[in-house]
């Protein structure tokens, strides 16, 4: 009997395939935690809500490193254009230890103001959607977007 090490070869990227029923079981996972957030923050108060143990950590290393960055509008190209990448990716190294998954894909709303819809929505690491959330639940952001992003999540669902 072989070891699954002896079987596969690290080294070889071609041997690798994409697994659709893994995409699709990643798909349906990232959906359901996008449907909780935003029952979440649409039927609480946002300024009080803790979206992880690690919270007053996970803040003050995102405002540490992105002081001046404006939670309402998260773009693909503020995540990586002009070098951001490397800083997003130092970011999120620090939570290697102490933040479970903190590099699955999750599913990020770019616009505060509307709720998750294929237009308003990027896939990023779990750490820079916890970070990015939470201070837009901290500072207000997401109480002050609330009746906009409601509405918006609920016409979405009427379709």
């Amino acid at each position: 009997m072989t070891g699954i090490d002896t079987e596969i070869d690290y080294g070889d990227a071609d041997r690798y395939v994409n697994d659709e029923s893994i995409e699709i079981a990643w798909a349906t996972k990232a959906g359901e935690q996008a449907e909780v957030h935003m029952n979440l923050i649409m039927r609480c108060d946002t300024r009080i809500l803790r979206l992880n143990k690690n919270q007053d950590i996970i803040l003050a290393a995102f405002r540490k490193s992105f002081p001046d960055l404006d939670v309402e509008e998260v773009t693909t190209s503020l995540l990586k254009d002009n070098g951001a990448k490397e800083i997003w990716r130092e970011f999120c190294e620090q939570f290697k230890e102490t933040v479970d998954d903190y590099s699955m894909g999750t599913l990020m709303r770019c616009h505060a103001a509307q709720s998750y819809s294929p237009e308003n929505t990027v896939v990023v690491p779990r750490i820079i959607y916890l970070a990015v959330e939470m201070a837009r639940n901290v500072e207000g952001v997401n109480e002050k977007n609330k009746e906009a992003y409601t509405a918006n999540y609920k016409s979405l669902q009427a379709q």
